[in-house]
């Protein structure tokens, strides 16, 4: 009988999309806590991605009785971050040879599951390792930790200039220590319009580091918060902080450790490219069916402040 292999395999990889966004939030920690906390969003459009953000406040504010004139002065406590639309794609191309060679519809499909799955893993792989590394050296990339958590230009802002556009950053080259957890979680706390730091991330090396360092004079809240919990069920090695899960990710540069929350960090994907499936009329001088998965998103921040890092950090 014979087979469109390239109807066939756009249509195994529509029914597939569904599972196949699953597994790239459920299988990385980062984007899985993200998923599950609020931490994607989802926008319509436009030439940029525009977060609004408030850097000030509003000076007005004054006590006052009977007929005291009030402050009218005018404020600019708000301003916009803007961030560019990068994009993603995966080809999953099968050649005339592939169905000769896998005859009959049964065969056909356990390899069109087999192509799709590995493009899967591969763009997981991808959007998961550029989610802290990404535009170091490729500007097409999404905009990574290293450079969303940090003290220089981000969403259009020049962080040099402007102190409230600034990650909280700890740069001592020294052992990891309890004490500089403390404060990194506690200085990303402080201020008003910042989320709580939901989560920590690091290296094995230090998650390893940090779970020595536990004892029970040092575990400040002994009971499971319900994010490690979930965390650890998911399937993640996920123990905490006063609360907050510490968490590792094979994608993170070494000796980095971060606190993040998902009010303020983002990953915001355009809906009409949510790694959405586009097949291609096959190629006119080649034996070639191809469909393609294609998203269009950035990471995205409306208060660095309630963000921060250790850098340089050792067992």
């Amino acid at each position: 009988m014979s087979v469109n292999l390239g109807q066939l395999a756009a249509t195994t990889l529509q029914n597939y999309r569904r599972k196949m966004v699953d597994n790239i939030f459920k299988k990385n920690v980062l984007l899985n806590h993200m998923m599950e906390n609020g931490g994607v969003e989802y926008e319509d459009g436009g030439r940029q991605i525009v977060a609004p953000l408030m850097y000030a406040e509003n000076e007005t504010v004054m006590a006052f009785s009977g007929s005291d004139n009030l402050d009218v002065t005018p404020q600019e406590e708000i301003d916009a971050a803007l961030y560019d639309w990068k994009m993603y794609n995966v080809a999953v191309s099968f050649t005339k040879e592939d169905e000769l060679k896998n005859r009959g519809k049964s065969a056909i499909i356990k390899l069109i599951k087999k192509k799709i799955i590995n493009a899967e893993m591969s763009l997981r792989s991808r959007l998961n390792n550029d989610l802290f590394n990404g535009a170091a050296s490729n500007t097409k990339e999404i905009t990574g930790l290293q450079t969303a958590v940090d003290t220089g230009t981000y969403g259009s802002i020049a962080g040099a200039t402007y102190s409230w556009w600034q990650s909280y950053k700890e740069t001592t080259s020294e052992a990891l220590s309890i004490a500089k957890i403390r404060t990194g979680r506690n200085t990303v706390n402080n201020g008003e319009g910042g989320g709580m730091c939901s989560i920590m991330v690091t290296t094995q090396t230090l998650h390893e580091k940090y779970e020595a360092l536990l004892s029970a004079t040092l575990q400040i809240n002994p009971v499971v918060s319900k994010e490690t919990k979930r965390l650890g069920d998911a399937g993640f090695s996920a123990i905490q902080f006063a609360g907050v899960p510490v968490v590792f990710d094979e994608a993170c540069p070494t000796g980095e450790f971060y606190f993040l929350n998902t009010e303020n960090l983002k990953l915001t994907i355009h809906k009409d490219a949510n790694f959405e499936v586009i097949e291609k009329a096959e190629p006119a001088n080649q034996h070639v069916s191809i469909s393609h998965i294609m998203v269009m998103l950035n990471t995205t921040v409306d208060r660095r402040k309630s963000l921060g890092k250790l850098t340089a950090k050792t067992a």
